[in-house]
This record gives C-alpha cells, sequence and structure tokens, in this order.
C-alpha cells in the first residue's frame, strides 16, 4: 500500500509540491482550508502524514487548521510549509500541533529527507505499545505527548504538557512548587517566581473550565495535585 499524504492549501506552491511527492511514488491527496469545516466527514484514518500549506492563508487559518486536526485526534504527522515568516510564529505554531515547519524557498532533496524522517519516527511510535496515564476521563500519552478529556483533544503548549504530565506521574500526591520547579523548569533553587501558578492557571482553563469535576487542586501551603474527589 502506497503512503498516503494530505496536502492542504491551493496555489502554484501547492502543485509543485503535489508533483515532487508523486514522483516520489506517494499517494497524494489534496483538499483547500475552506474544507476544513467538513474534516469530521473525512477519512483520515489511513494517512500516513498531513502537510499544510501556508500559502495566501492567514495565520489564524492555519492555526485553526493544526487545532483541528489535534481536537479530531489525528496521529499522523503534520508539517507545516510556509513563505518567510518570524521566529515567534514558528514557535507558535509548534504549540499549536506542527511537527515540524519549513519556510520557503523549497529545496526538493531537503523536503523529501524531513518528511521521510517524520514518517519513520512516527512509524516507529506507531509500533510501540502505548504508555497512557488516565485519571478519571482524562488521558495523557507519554509517546504522541497528546492529551484528551472526555475525548476531547486539548492544545497544550510543551510546558504546559510537561507541567501536565508532572502531575499525572504523580496523580493523587501533593506536589510542592519547588519541586514543580525544578522537575519543569530545571530550575535547582528557590526562586521568586509565580510561573507554577501561572500555567496553573493555563491548564486549569484547559482541563478543567465548564467541567463538573475538578482534577487540577490546590494543596495550601504545598502547591498543587492532579486527583479526582
Amino acid at each position: 500500500m502506497k503512503t498516503s499524504i494530505l496536502l492542504v492549501g491551493r496555489g502554484e506552491l501547492v502543485s509543485f509540491i503535489q508533483g515532487i511527492l508523486c514522483a516520489e511514488g506517494y499517494q497524494v491527496e489534496q483538499m483547500e482550508w475552506t474544507d476544513l469545516n467538513r474534516l469530521s466527514e473525512l477519512t483520515l484514518t489511513n494517512l500516513n502524514m498531513i502537510i499544510l500549506m501556508n500559502e495566501g492563508c492567514h495565520e489564524d487559518t492555519l492555526k485553526h487548521g493544526l487545532e483541528s486536526f489535534v481536537h479530531i485526534g489525528v496521529t499522523s504527522p503534520l508539517l507545516v510549509i510556509t513563505p518567510k515568516i518570524p521566529p515567534e510564529l514558528i514557535v507558535e505554531l509548534l504549540d499549536y500541533g506542527a511537527n515540524d515547519v519549513m519556510e520557503a524557498p523549497i529545496h526538493s532533496n531537503v523536503m523529501m529527507a524531513r518528511i521521510r524522517n517524520l514518517l519513520r519516527v512516527f512509524s516507529h511510535v506507531s509500533q510501540e505499545d502505548e504508555e497512557v496515564i488516565v485519571v478519571h476521563d482524562l488521558k495523557v500519552n507519554l509517546r504522541s505527548r497528546r492529551v484528551s478529556r472526555a475525548g476531547e483533544y486539548l492544545v497544550l503548549t510543551p510546558k504546559e504538557y510537561e507541567l501536565l504530565e508532572f502531575l499525572a506521574r504523580h496523580v493523587n500526591e501533593a506536589c510542592p512548587r519547588s519541586v514543580i520547579l525544578r522537575e519543569v523548569w530545571g530550575y535547582d533553587f528557590a526562586m521568586d517566581t509565580n510561573v507554577v501558578d501561572v500555567y496553573i492557571k493555563h491548564l486549569r482553563v484547559k482541563v478543567d473550565k465548564g467541567r463538573s469535576i475538578k482534577l487540577i487542586h490546590t494543596v495550601r501551603g504545598i502547591g498543587y495535585m492532579l486527583h479526582t474527589q
């Protein structure tokens, strides 16, 4: 069976890349950004990779596209190909779920090498047994780093995920702020900082907001705990 790749976008660069992929023997499907509202209707389980083309679309559309694929639980690698963009936008795209970001001009040999690398890495991961921590209806997949609650995938930044993973590994344990700072941020000394509190606040919005059962709890005078009451 041919490796299947979905291209999202349209334009000359999309056609150019589609031609390269087809010449390399990949099965390529193409979808426009306006079709994102039909994602739930599409069959995405057999896709090996999704490439999102940032050509002529607003950056918010690109972020929404990444969120949409993450939300429906796509486990294929997500590659973004874009014109030259600021470094901070690259960071945002990676935080929104992209597994790699390539900037134009596109060198076909480099592009194919990075595609092969993503396919190889994700193929290896898919063959491994999944390691998942379950707390009530929250699932933290330690291999894919994907998090869901009641079947809804949560979009977390890398640091938000690392904090949640730490709490999940120590479920029902009171985790002191100083320990969280050391293990998640790498600070080996006491610091007068509220970074832990700020990130806990962010996590509560994404994990607990609007839900009857709260999972993230404050342990007064100590720190925080992940558990069900």
